[in-house]
């Protein structure tokens, strides 16, 4: 958890009162739901042990005294590292100081310098005095590298193959799997007989092998880079290190190539409107160009790379590229027409052309080659190019970019943000300006880039010139790609490969933003501006100007200081400016660069001079040049510098002797305009070592001259003139020299600290001045800070620069104070030093037994002296000094540090160290730093709280360590009074405890070797006199406990007081929990306590966090919501409700436990920090002793174990591991990551964020995000462990990504398993403890609900195989907790052996197993059939959500149990192998059936078949068999088939009426299943209950409202209900007379009376809709094909809906199956012939849909006589098939033949399903003769109840009539009569037949006349004609038939006389 920065708090106090009853935020919610295991309802029952909130102050014991003693025992001589510090635990070294150079930059010459100079060199230059603490890296290391964590194997992280074909090896496959144990092997474990502990002991090496030891590796901190609250190192005193840019220049070419060409490159900003770095020159040339214009004979050097420095982004950004020529004839227009004009190409005219102009050219360049005139130039938008990576955007609008130049400049805005994210890429650049000759200066050039940005007109009218100029750019990350600096100094190289030279241009400093210096620089930089010659008489065009600097005014007087450009040499003592042609009065845009000498004196001046170049050559002048006039400068003025911009006049002729140092006018010599100013320039000196503010010039003067003199008058007068004049400097050129100014006021300070009234007052007058210069620096914006809110450059300078400034040092140099790094080895040294020390009288006397330190000075030390100003300081001054206080303390440790090692050594004691008066003077200066804290705003003082904490947290290593704990304790006292109207103390109370606690011997200060040392003071003893230490008081906060181990006794007493109140600050809460992570991270890093009995040691200063941390379990996150639902102890499990306290430990409490805590809402911890308090409770059960913890759960009553054990469980659900990312996690984080990033940049570059801001936005802390409203929280999720996570890392892939959030899950996993196997280990203590007592009964329920919790999380396999031998040896040792108890025990524990038996791993799947069958072999004598209820309950209820893998892998779990019982010599006799062989028959009938229900989610009738099979597999369990119906009523009631829900409910209430017949056996019940047969004959099945289930009766399984009368009659009513729905009208009164014997028995009169109601209301229905009911239709389908699976080769019979036609069902199959196989894989059989499957292809599926009806026997017609008997029971159905014998379906009606099927159903209709398979099919095959008869018969059948009809329906009527002797229909009856009647058949089988028919026509014939004779009386006089027309039909129909009609057979009517 992270801490906050300075500056936060502010905002922090604006929440601090307002968050009291805001809570701690959202809170995270597990994945699995626990239930907690204490019960609240009682007052008298405590979640805790009680602690009291406020303890009384201890004083710390005498340390020093202790460690002595502790180091005279010999039985410690093992635990020395614990005892004291070591030896070489601070040093003070003298380090080399680190240069950006191979070669420190330094001046050439050394002599002649001035003081001032000679100061700042020396500052620059001299090595590093740093003070280290040795091991306080042990603190600081960071504990995530190198971390070779195991990888741990997950079911939610593994992938596997679901394919049936690969299935044995996908499952059986163990990849990522480590196997060590075989399951041969471990069954012979498993059913050896041990004894318990042997198991214990068995189980207990498992766990503790192979265990990590550094736990928090898996858990830092969130501050785990400062190891808790750390100062941050500060960076060495160097240059600053900004954004910088690389270019590598490849090509400049034009269209043609004639003459040498140069390139000038630069950065301007054009929002600030100035240039920001030196130039770069380029020389791209050819070797051949190369040679032409060579100038001189040393070897040239070529830089063709540059690194532009950019610490100031802007939007505006330009990098301007200028190109120029050798100066030759003719204007700027002129020379670049050719360059437009003409192509390169192969014509001869071109090349005539070109070959004249490069021969024109060389002329020039032979002539010429020293001067340059202007050609081209170009501008590229740096923040385009870096955000259009591999494009070829610039300026230039005709470039390949394309497009308008509003479109490039918005689109190059929206990116400006992106050059810290740019990519290496190449550019190009194709099209230059023109220079304009009148507009060539920066002011003219930022102008022409504006107005090209707005695309004028103008500019589009100009005509470009093509070239190209290729570069690439890249973003440079590290110095050493670094070859030379500006000054030519080479770095050391990095890259040996790399030839091509690069060069770092110098960014030119920004006004109003400074950094101190740290480098030797010397530099000026000359612009000429401007010249007027417009009035000189004579030929003076085309002017350039020579520049040279001069030391004198000789001859050879001019310095080589002037740095060359590419192709020259590297020092020049001379150049040129570029001409203009044809102007006299030319703007000149040359950047001259020089080096200036380290001592500069009044002779050293510049000397221009002027000259007019002749282009063409003349006769009688051989130089091109012709002086036309002079001018000079002095570079100093009264030893000042000059600098700015001047106006010098022109001599017009030459200069005389002594012209630069001589005063006059220089009388007699010739002026231009009358010696008017006429030459204008800049001069910008770049330099650290001559400041450009003439006070600190005098300061630095002033310095000296008081170091020099000698007399105290005049020493204290020059300090005082020294300290006035460096009020008066600005403090921008005050921070430059801030390092210098530093050293000289320390130094000053020393020398005033006289004892003289003068000299006190000087020197308070210099430490005022010290003070407003650290005031001043902090309350600069621009001034970067760290995160604890100190100036960097202050913290750098004291950390690496300062050293204890002691008069008279020049006698002895710190190479040689440093000689050694171990002080005591410079003996000599010592000696030396010892004579430097103070003269005091008090320190004389403290170190009179200190050899060598006789030695007197007349001033005090500089710790001394600066304490004693800290002390006295008053007024304004005194707040400013402790507002500030962390500069000035670090001053004094490090001069203290420097003083010890320097004369008394480290081996000295530490109270001799210094002398007696000085500690009173620390004392003293702590406690007013203590009142300031404490009665000063708190926005000031909070750096002061952490500054006085890093202060004692120093002393800790330097003074009296006793002394330092008692004013830590004096200042912790006074932030602990209790004042509502300064709630922020408590906060810098935890704050200044995080910085004493963080040193690196914090251990040792808590001394823990000495448990139960007494106390030094007797009167302080009073609380623990004449009581035994015991084991158990060491896990008490108590007196003794707080005074020997103090700043852990501090610490503990803060964790109490903010976890077990709910009056503090959420914030206040999670420091102080983030403070004892912190400290629990660095003991796990620290490599000294890596042994297990140092850790022992450490973990017991920690004893007491277990108390308080239980004691606050009420307010812990996801206790207090879910700790309601758990039983409450002692209580009947038949009854939750009841409640019998009978333990005296309950009732009672002792006074050491508390009344229990009420924790409101607000009160509650979040869910992270519930995480850190349990990661650090589970740290301690991890390191303490085991024996301890022991006797310390021993020691606990059972409610407080109970407490425990709700923490173990909020444990394992707060460290459950959440699995691997997914792709969609990855993305979305990328994509936040980009995205904050290019928000945060924009921020950072456009000003609105400074660097103090973003230091403290690289911490973001979780739950406080009002203080930051611009962080996205989005990018603190999933990244708990991500602590390189800054804004300024570049973005990465998608696949880096994944790998740091796979290196997260891989840390996460083991973390997961590191927790649980801490809460394994102390479930075992918690199991070894527990007996068999009755008030420890609710303990070990407990321990088996956590148990459970544990491995039913996701867990590794690691953590599964050692939990499995836990959960098997509980089981063992306690069987009575899951028969005996709440049946809710055994549940759980069955639906996790379930579970983890779909396990993928086998390893897994076999522990399962075996804990599966060592539950039922521990339930075989007493409860086997209740453990099979609940396993197949279990197993019902899980097989829903199970996939078709996951059902395998459970029916390989469950075929491994019969290898238990193979191997189980001790069962084999019993009948228990045959009973689980039976059990896993029915187990694997459920687990199939119920998995298949996911198969099938649109298949309506496969689920409900499925459905049916479980409840039909279950029926030996009532409650599921009842569940399962309901579902079946729920899906039928969906389809609308009430007929068939209803079924379901009779089946139920049948069941039920069963059970309630065997177990009561009332007579007014219904006499079980046999009671509903007259419904339907299918309920009987019912009748088969298992015998098991009188056995769970007793032991009072089934018990509830659902297995009594009132569920029976519930059922029955809603049968009726649903019956009614379906019109079976006749089946309600059927229920009603099983409901009305219920009735008449409990006299329930009105019960009876609505019975009778419904029952009139049900008969009314019968009367008035008997004929309108239709019940149904029903079908045949047959499946046929192996796409079908089980349904292949099956027919069914469906019942539909009535008035259902054959096509819609067969499209509606046609269509499901269609969706479910493809189009063009299924095909409906279109007859109802019987199927060749062999005809069939194998590769469709196929499906034949026939129209069955009802099919009777006579005699069941005479039994079903209404419409509801023939539609009620149906079993049996038929269809007819037509066939010939040929093999056609149709043919003539004499070939015609008939199949008529019978087919059979297992169930009578309607049943609970809609579809019934068929069991039976029988055939019959008609003759033709034999078919029409039967068609004649259902015809004449047709006519009769037409006529018959009561009313008539003459519609029916007459519709029949017109099918039987239409003209058009009877033609049939015709045909028939001639084809079977016409002749006697041959075969007399067909006599009968052919009678039989004959007879059929004559009664077919009587119903038409019976019908016409009804239809004539029913019709109107309008339908006479109709009827007359049917009856000449019939006439004629009758004729034609009675020839046929009337001829016999005689054989039939022969007579017995014949």
């Amino acid at each position: 958890m992270a801490s906050f920065t300075y500056g936060e708090k502010h905002q922090y106090r604006q929440l601090l009162n307002s968050e009291g009853d805001a809570g701690e935020g959202r809170m995270l919610t597990p994945q699995y739901k626990r239930t907690p295991l204490t019960h609240v309802q009682h007052t008298n029952f405590s979640p805790a042990r009680s602690m009291p909130l406020c303890l009384e102050p201890v004083e710390p014991l005498d340390i020093e005294a202790h460690i002595q003693n502790q180091l005279a025992d010999p039985e410690l001589e093992p635990f020395q590292y614990l005892m004291d510090y070591p030896n070489d635990d601070v040093e003070v070294t003298l380090s080399s100081r680190e240069y950006q150079t191979a070669t420190p930059a330094e001046p050439d010459n050394w002599e002649n310098m001035t003081p001032q100079v000679r100061a700042c060199v020396e500052t620059y230059t001299k090595d590093w005095l740093m003070v280290t603490r040795s091991y306080q890296k042990c603190n600081t290391e960071s504990r995530r590298k190198g971390l070779n964590l195991p990888h741990q194997v997950f079911e939610c992280d593994e992938s596997f193959n679901l394919e049936m074909q690969g299935l044995q090896s996908s499952v059986g496959q163990q990849a990522a799997e480590p196997q060590t144990e075989a399951a041969e092997i471990f069954i012979q474990d498993l059913l050896q007989p041990t004894t318990p502990e042997e198991v214990d002991l068995r189980n207990k090496e498992k766990r503790k092998s192979g265990r990590l030891t550094d736990m928090c590796s898996l858990y830092p901190p969130m501050d785990e880079e400062d190891g808790g609250y750390s100062r941050v190192i500060p960076q060495p005193p160097c240059c600053q290190w900004e954004q910088k840019l690389q270019f590598n220049f490849l090509e400049l070419k034009f269209e043609i190539e004639i003459e040498p060409l140069f390139v000038t490159l630069a950065l301007y900003d054009l929002k600030e409107r100035r240039k920001i770095s030196e130039n770069f020159y380029l020389d791209l040339n050819s070797k051949e160009f190369r040679g032409i214009i060579r100038t001189h004979d040393d070897a040239p050097c070529y830089f063709k790379k540059a690194i532009f420095s950019i610490t100031h982004p802007s939007s505006e950004i330009y990098l301007v590229i200028k190109v120029e020529k050798v100066l030759q004839q003719g204007s700027i227009a002129e020379c670049v027409e050719p360059y437009m004009a003409i192509k390169d190409c192969e014509t001869a005219k071109s090349k005539e052309k070109i070959a004249k102009l490069r021969f024109q050219a060389m002329s020039f360049c032979h002539r010429l080659k020293s001067y340059r005139m202007p050609f081209a130039w170009a501008a590229v938008d740096l923040t385009s190019l870096a955000s259009t990576s591999g494009s070829h955007n610039s300026l230039d609008r005709d470039g390949n970019t394309g497009g308008s130049g509003t479109e490039m400049r918005s689109h190059s805005l929206d990116n400006k943000y992106n050059i810290h994210l740019l990519r290496p890429a190449q550019y190009n650049l194709q099209m230059f300006n023109k220079q304009e000759e009148d507009k060539l200066s920066d002011e003219d050039l930022m102008k022409l880039i504006a107005d090209e940005k707005k695309t004028s007109t103008l500019l589009r009218r100009q005509r470009r010139i093509p070239g190209v100029f290729r570069f690439e750019v890249s973003h440079v990350t590290e110095a050493s790609t670094f070859c030379f600096n500006p000054e030519f100094l080479e770095v050391r190289p990095s890259n040996s490969e790399n030839t091509d030279l690069t060069l770092e241009v110098l960014e030119f400093p920004v006004s109003g933003f400074s950094v101190p210096h740290t480098t030797y620089r010397n530099l000026l930089y000359i612009y000429p501006q401007f010249l007027n010659f417009s009035n000189r008489q004579g030929s003076a065009r085309n002017i350039t100007v020579k520049i040279q600097f001069l030391g004198g005014e000789g001859p050879d007087s001019a310095l080589p200081v002037i740095f060359g450009k590419s192709g020259y040499a590297e020092y020049m003592n001379e150049c040129y400016t570029p001409v203009a042609y044809h102007s006299k009065s030319p703007f000149f845009y040359e950047e001259v660069k020089m080096k200036l000498p380290s001592n500069l004196n009044e002779k050293h001046h510049l000397l221009f001079t002027f000259y007019h170049v002749n282009c063409q050559p003349k006769q009688t002048q051989e130089a091109p040049e012709v002086p036309v006039g002079y001018s000079w400068f002095s570079m100093l003025d009264n030893g000042h510098l000059r600098s700015g911009s001047f106006e010098l006049p022109v001599c017009l002729e030459k200069l005389p002797h002594l012209y630069s140092v001589t005063s006059t006018s220089l009388a007699g010599l010739k002026w231009l305009d009358n010696r008017k100013a006429v030459f204008k320039l800049e001069l910008r000196p770049v330099s650290t070592i001559y400041p450009q503010d003439r006070n600190l010039e005098r300061f630095f003067s002033l310095c000296e001259s008081a170091c020099e003199h000698h007399a105290v008058t005049q020493q204290t007068e020059a300090l005082r003139q020294a300290v006035s004049a460096l009020k008066l400097v600005p403090m921008e050129e005050l921070i430059c020299f801030l390092y210098v100014v530093l050293d000289k006021l320390l130094t000053l300070l020393t020398l005033s600290s006289t004892k003289t009234t003068e000299g006190a007052l000087v020197s308070k007058e210099i430490f005022e001045m010290l003070i407003a210069i650290v005031d001043q620096l902090h309350s600069s914006e621009e001034m970067p800070k760290d995160s604890m809110g100190r100036n960097q450059s202050l913290a750098t300078y004291v950390h690496h620069l300062f050293s204890m400034p002691v008069p008279n040092e020049a006698e002895v140099t710190e190479s040689e104070k440093y000689a050694t790094i171990r002080p005591e080895s410079a003996t000599a040294v010592l000696q030396m030093m010892r004579k430097l020390s103070t003269s005091d009288s008090e320190v004389q006397t403290a170190k009179a037994s200190v050899p060598g330190g006789s030695g007197l000075k007349p001033s005090k030390l500089f710790h001394e002296e600066l304490a004693y100003h800290i002390v006295f300081t008053n007024g304004k001054m005194r707040n400013q000094v402790y507002m500030h206080l962390w500069f000035f303390c670090e001053l004094l440790v490090k001069s203290m540090s420097q003083y010890v090692s320097d004369t008394v050594g480290w081996s000295s004691s530490r109270s001799l160290r210094y002398p007696e008066h000085f500690p009173g003077i620390i004392y003293t200066l702590v406690n007013i730093a203590t009142e300031f804290v404490k009665h000063q705003d708190p926005e000031i003082t909070d750096l002061t709280n952490l500054s006085l904490g890093f202060f004692l947290n120093d002393l800790l290593s330097l003074m009296d360590r006793g002394f330092v704990l008692r004013m830590i304790s004096h200042h912790h006292k006074e932030l602990s009074d209790k004042d509502d109207n300064r709630p922020h103390l408590q906060d810098q109370r935890i704050e200044f405890l995080r910085i004493v606690c963080s040193h690196e011997h914090f251990v040792i200060l808590n001394l823990p070797l000495t448990p139960s040392v007494e106390t030094l003071d007797s009167g302080n003893q009073t609380d623990d006199a004449g009581t035994d230490e015991s084991t158990v008081e060491i896990f008490r906060l108590s007196r003794k406990f707080r005074q020997q181990h103090f700043l852990i006794g501090l610490l503990l007493e803060e964790i109490a007081n903010v976890l077990t109140t709910d009056s503090e600050s959420r914030l206040i809460r999670r420091e102080a929990v983030s403070l004892l992570h912190c400290l629990l991270a660095t003991h796990d890093g620290d490599r000294r306590f890596g042994n297990r009995g140092a850790k022992v040691k450490v973990a017991a200063l920690y004893h007491p966090l277990l108390d308080i941390i239980l004691n606050s379990l009420p307010l812990l996150a996801d206790y207090d919501n879910s700790r309601r639902k758990l039983p409450k102890p002692y209580s009947n499990p038949r009854d939750a409700s009841s409640l019998v306290i009978t333990s005296p430990i309950v009732t009672a409490p002792t006074n050491r436990h508390s009344a229990p805590i009420s924790a409101p809402p607000a009160s509650i911890m979040s869910a992270e920090l519930t995480q850190t308090v349990l990661f650090c409770f589970l740290w301690v059960l991890k390191n303490a002793d085991e024996a301890a913890l022991r006797e310390w759960i021993a020691d606990l009553p059972a409610q407080q174990l109970l407490g425990l054990l709700d923490l173990l469980d909020l444990c394992v659900s707060t460290f459950e591991y959440e699995g691997q990312p997914s792709t969609e996690q990855i993305s979305s984080v990328v994509y936040r990551k980009s995205r904050d990033m290019k928000l945060r940049l924009e921020k950072t570059i456009f000003g609105t964020t400074g660097a103090r801001r973003e230091m403290m936005r690289r911490r973001e802390y979780p739950g406080i995000e009002k203080l930051f409203t611009g962080v996205n929280a989005g990018l603190q999720e999933k990244l708990r462990w991500r602590k390189d996570l800054t804004q300024w890392r570049q973005p990465v892939g998608r696949d880096k990504m994944k790998l740091e959030l796979e290196e997260e899950a891989l840390i996460n996993g083991n973390l997961t398993v590191e927790t649980n196997l801490i809460v394994l280990d102390t479930l075992e203590l918690l199991i070894q403890s527990s007996s068999p007592m009755p008030e420890l009964r609710p303990v070990v329920t407990g321990v088996l609900k956590v148990l459970i919790h544990s491995l039913s999380c996701n867990q590794s396999t690691l953590y599964l195989k050692d939990g499995f031998n836990t959960q098997r040896a509980f089981i063992t040792k306690f069987p009575e907790v899951l028969f005996e108890d709440d049946s809710e025990h055994c549940t759980d524990l069955c639906l996790l052996l379930l579970q983890r038996s779909t396990s993928h791993f086998e390893s897994t799947r076999t522990q399962a197993s075996a804990s599966l069958y060592l539950l039922m072999r521990q339930s075989y004598h007493a409860h086997f059939p209740k453990a099979k209820m609940y396993i197949t309950l279990t197993l019902a209820s899980l097989s829903e959500k199970l996939s078709n893998q996951d059902k395998q892998c459970l029916q390989q779990t469950l075929t491994m149990i019969p290898t238990y019982l193979e191997a189980d010599r001790a069962m084999e006799r019993t009948s228990f192998p045959v009973q689980v062989e039976e059990f896993l028959k029915n187990l694997n009938g459920v687990l199939c059936d119920t998995v298949k229900l996911q198969e099938f989610p649109q298949d309506v009738d496969m689920q409900i078949d499925l459905m049916y099979r479980v409840a039909k597999g279950l029926q030996s369990y009532v409650d599921l068999r009842l569940l399962w119906l309901r579902k079946l009523v729920a899906k039928h009631v969906q389809r609308g088939s009430y007929a068939e829900a209803a079924h379901c409910l009779v089946h139920s209430a049948a069941l039920l009426a069963e059970y309630l017949n065997r177990v009561d056996g009332s007579v007014h019940l219904p006499m079980g299943s046999v009671s509903f047969q007259k419904i339907s004959l299918n309920v009987l099945e019912e009748s088969l209950v298992s015998e098991d289930i009188f056995s769970l009766e007793r032991e009072g399984v089934w018990a509830g409202n659902s297995f009594s009368e009132e569920g029976l009659l519930k059922l029955l009513d809603e049968a009726a209900r649903f019956f009614n729905k379906a019109e079976f009208y006749e089946v309600v009164y059927e229920i009603h007379k099983l409901i009305i014997p219920i009735a008449e028995f409990h006299r329930d009169i009105k019960k009876l009376s609505a019975i009778h109601g419904n029952l009139k209301a049900t008969f009314d229905q019968i009367l008035s809709e008997d004929n309108k009911r239709m019940f149904g239709t029903y079908f045949r389908v047959g499946f046929y094909g192996s796409l079908f699976g089980e349904l292949d080769d099956q027919e069914y019979v469906y019942k539909e809906p009535a008035i259902t036609k054959l096509v819609e069902v067969s499209s509606r199959l046609e269509e499901f199956y269609k969706a479910m196989f493809g189009q063009d894989r299924v095909e409906i059989i279109k007859d109802s012939a019987p199927v060749k499957k062999e005809n069939l292809e194998p590769k469709k599926a196929y499906v034949q849909v026939t129209y069955v009806e009802p099919y009777f026997e006579e005699y069941e017609l005479k039994n079903r006589v209404s419409n509801y008997e023939r539609s009620s029971n149906l079993r049996r159905f038929i269809y007819s098939t037509p066939y010939t014998l040929d093999g056609r379906a149709h043919g003539e009606l004499s070939q015609q033949y008939k199949r008529k099927t019978i087919l059979t159903t297992s169930h009578a209709f309607p049943y609970i399903k809609t579809r019934i398979n068929v069991i039976e099919k029988q055939e019959m095959n008609l003759r033709p003769i034999e078919a029409v008869i039967e068609d004649m018969q259902k015809k004449t059948q047709e006519l009769a109840k037409a006529t018959s009809e009561n009313p008539p329906n003459l519609k029916l009527l007459q519709m029949v009539l017109q099918g039987s002797v239409g003209p058009t229909v009877n033609q049939g009856p015709l045909e028939v009569a001639q084809v079977f009647l016409s002749e006697i058949p041959d075969d007399p089988k067909l006599y009968r037949h052919h009678n039989k028919l004959r007879i059929c026509f004559k009664i077919f014939l009587k119903r038409c006349e019976d019908a016409l004779i009804k239809n004539k009386g029913l019709i109107s006089s309008e339908r006479e004609e109709y009827q007359n027309e049917l009856e000449r039909n019939y006439e004629a129909l009758k004729y034609n038939l009675q020839p046929f009609l009337n001829r016999r057979i005689p054989q039939l009517y022969i007579t017995p006389s014949q």
